[in-house]
């Protein structure tokens, strides 16, 4: 049985919830978590914090997460229908600074 997915795909999402995507480019461990992290006020996007998980992100548009010992920025890239191996992943993004 092959199983043909659609794991990284450009043209058929413009745009997703910035909680699956932080989890499916593996950024964060668990969408739970995510969804925490946002609600505690720790991400912003295009340099406005959000407070709701189910904010849309779309191409183009700068995260800026802020951790316990640094904040990171990244570009996002590209979308994935599901989450994908480590070395998948960072074709969904582009670390653009670690402060």
């Amino acid at each position: 049985m092959n199983k043909v997915r659609n794991t990284i795909s450009e043209s058929t999402i413009d745009e997703q919830r910035i909680d699956n995507w932080l989890f499916r480019s593996r950024i964060i461990k668990s969408r739970a978590k995510a969804q925490k992290v946002i609600f505690d006020g720790n991400v912003k996007i295009n340099k406005i914090k959000i407070s709701k998980s189910s904010t849309k992100i779309k191409v183009g548009d700068i995260i800026t997460l802020n951790k316990i010992t640094n904040i990171i920025i990244f570009s996002v890239e590209s979308f994935a229908n599901n989450r994908l191996s480590a070395k998948d992943a960072i074709k969904l993004y582009k670390e653009i600074k670690t402060v």
